[in-house]
């Protein structure tokens, strides 16, 4: 069964869903979003092999968010990841979904 992930920022009002779907050695990947960096990454993504999962340095996941040009504190590239580790059981499927959500807090 697929990995479903919404990221919502609302500090840009966009809302987007990322589905995620390992064959075991590659993650397909689907963005649906109303902001047009994001669709754009998007495009550039359609997929990760399992061995991109391990460091964020060298991983497609994050380059390409780079020459779609979205904004440093883009959430989406990091909830693409975490839909990938749990798709990849890398994270507790029932851990995520029980959690239900990561946050960023701002404090003042």
């Amino acid at each position: 069964m697929p990995t479903k992930v919404i990221a919502e920022s609302k500090l840009c009002g966009f809302r987007t869903l990322i589905t995620a779907v390992s064959d075991g050695q590659i993650t397909r990947l689907k963005l649906d979003s109303g902001c047009f960096k994001v669709k754009s990454y998007g495009e550039l993504l359609v997929a990760v092999r399992k061995e991109d999962l391990y460091r964020a340095e060298t991983s497609p996941i994050f380059a390409r968010a780079h020459e779609a040009r979205l904004t440093p504190t883009c959430i989406v590239p990091v909830a693409v990841m975490n839909a990938c580790w749990i798709e990849n059981q890398l994270i507790s499927k029932n851990l995520a979904l029980d959690n239900k959500e990561l946050k960023i807090i701002f404090v003042e």
